[in-house]
């Protein structure tokens, strides 16, 4: 007696297990708007690969357990019911004829991530990817590998969506996902990778439209047969939830699960914020002497303490060049590493969170910046309070906006905290639209301290604000000039961008057949 189990698939999760399959592709994203079909897919192409290739090992992690559960387990049971025979509770995976084994897992915490990174995984898919940190999916990578089949390629899927969390914030690994997969922007190393990006729709998925198509008699061979156009039409206007979908009166919440949108989020701050615009490698910047420079900082013990150093040169552009992060430091120890780090360079002022003055330190009982001032040499400023008055903080993220705008400030690409903060801060609008809403550092998000220790830098040196660069204001006088004379030329430049940017067109469903002897 045989067991026969039949996988169907749309055509852009067919397109999911062709880059799936294909030996050159090792990351993959599949990522958009809500209903799209995105985690139904991830598993059924898993499947697929389970069965294909003997004696594999595959991996589905979601950030908890009952959303493991309600997503993935109880639909892959009343999908392919032969697995429930195959099921071990206890290990949460499915052990298949051919030796093949699928784990569903689930890492809450961070510290529950050490649980899959030491393990080997031939194919690792993290569902709703978003939640976790790029510093846990890069780690997660290390376990991607095989060595019990030679003739898979180990591959890494990413499912995710635009959005915002419920605390209003961008979930922690949503910047990361955005730049590699649908804006395709690689740093560093991650070009070793091939990477590639699927954007998925809800008109991809035609169990929304089923009971209206019914109705029509038609059937879902006549759904895939339609252009992107019309599919997108029918499911706005004839499925419940495509109108769920069109009539959300946040105008954000709606390009981002309707249309799969990944870009401004709503309050988002600093919109005008881009890595490749706003950053510099360490080793590209060049302090004269005569360069002015100061330290900020923003201090703590159990948060984050934050520190940045700035550089301003004789034409008025700012460089933070250097950042040091640190918990549970205390301050003798951060006054010895702050004069470490700034061995041989004279430190005309140190702003300092006004925080830090007038407490007493637990263990000494003395002043938190008499202890940190009396450990830096003679070469660092002595601390002086920055302004916290709800004015000062205004208009300081005010001059911080400005500066990303006239791109007269340049942060270092080693200021991690900074980069990953910046774009993530959003307008407090509940309190004050024009101020930055205030969070914390946890496990899921750095915070806002990077941004305030910078800002305290930036308000209290009093920069002004000058102007674009000269080099970016020959730049733009030449591409209006090239778009004047030759207009045509620029036409066919666009267009051929546009091109590129395009999805693949539908394919037809295919349905994999597999056939156990017993």
């Amino acid at each position: 007696m045989g067991i026969e189990i039949t996988v169907s698939l749309q055509p852009k999760q067919s397109h999911l297990l062709e880059l799936w399959n294909d030996s050159q592709t090792t990351r993959i994203g599949f990522g958009g708007a809500r209903g799209g079909a995105k985690s139904g897919g991830g598993r059924r192409c898993m499947l697929l690969r389970r069965l294909e290739y003997a004696n594999t090992t595959g991996l589905i992690l979601r950030r908890t357990y009952p959303e493991l559960y309600k997503s993935h387990i109880i639909k892959m049971f009343e999908e392919f019911p032969v697995t429930r025979g195959w099921w071990n509770e206890q290990r949460k995976e499915v052990a298949f004829p051919n030796g093949s084994k699928l784990f569903f897992g689930s890492a809450e915490h961070e510290k529950d991530m050490a649980n899959f990174y030491s393990a080997e995984f031939a194919d690792i898919m993290v569902d709703e990817s978003q939640e976790f940190s790029q510093d846990e999916l890069e780690k997660l990578t290390g376990s991607n590998r095989c060595t019990s089949n030679r003739a898979i390629t180990p591959k890494m899927v990413y499912t995710f969506m635009p959005g915002l969390s419920e605390a209003g914030i961008p979930p922690k690994g949503l910047n990361y996902l955005k730049r590699v997969f649908p804006d395709g922007q690689l740093r560093g190393e991650e070009v070793r990778n091939k990477w590639a990006f699927i954007q998925a729709f809800a008109w991809d998925n035609v169990e929304w439209a089923r009971t209206e198509l019914e109705k029509d008699g038609l059937d879902e061979e006549d759904f895939y047969s339609w252009d992107e156009d019309r599919r997108r039409e029918y499911f706005i206007n004839r499925t419940q939830f495509g109108a769920t979908l069109a009539g959300l009166t946040n105008a954000y919440l709606r390009e981002a699960w309707l249309y799969g949108k990944w870009g401004a989020f709503e309050g988002q701050y600093f919109q005008n914020f881009r890595y490749e615009k706003d950053t510099v490698e360490a080793e590209s910047i060049i302090i004269q002497p005569w360069h002015k420079r100061w330290i900020s900082g923003d201090w703590g013990f159990e948060h984050p303490a934050c520190f940045h150093w700035h550089a301003q040169d004789e034409e008025g552009f700012v460089t933070t060049y250097r950042e040091f992060w640190s918990i549970g430091l205390g301050e003798a120890a951060l006054g010895h590493k702050i004069g470490e780090l700034s061995k041989g360079e004279p430190i005309k002022n140190f702003y300092l969170s006004w925080d830090a003055f007038g407490k007493l330190s637990k263990e000494t009982r003395r002043p938190i910046t008499e202890l940190i001032a009396n450990a830096l040499p003679s070469n660092v400023a002595y601390p002086t309070p920055a302004d916290a008055s709800p004015g000062t903080r205004i208009s300081g993220w005010r001059l911080m906006h400005q500066l990303i705008e006239a791109e007269q400030w340049k942060i270092s690409r080693e200021c991690k905290k900074l980069i990953e903060c910046l774009p993530t801060l959003v307008r407090d609008m509940q309190r004050n639209s024009e101020d930055v809403l205030k969070v914390d550092h946890s496990e899921n998000y750095v915070g806002d301290d990077p941004a305030d220790c910078a800002r305290y830098g930036l308000a209290e040196e009093r920069i002004t604000v000058v102007g674009k660069p000269l080099s970016l204001r020959l730049k733009e006088r030449v591409q209006e000039i090239v778009k004047q004379a030759a207009p045509d030329m620029m036409v066919q430049y666009e267009k051929a961008i546009a091109e590129s940017k395009k999805q693949p067109t539908t394919i037809p469903i295919k349905r994999r057949h597999w056939r156990f002897a017993r």
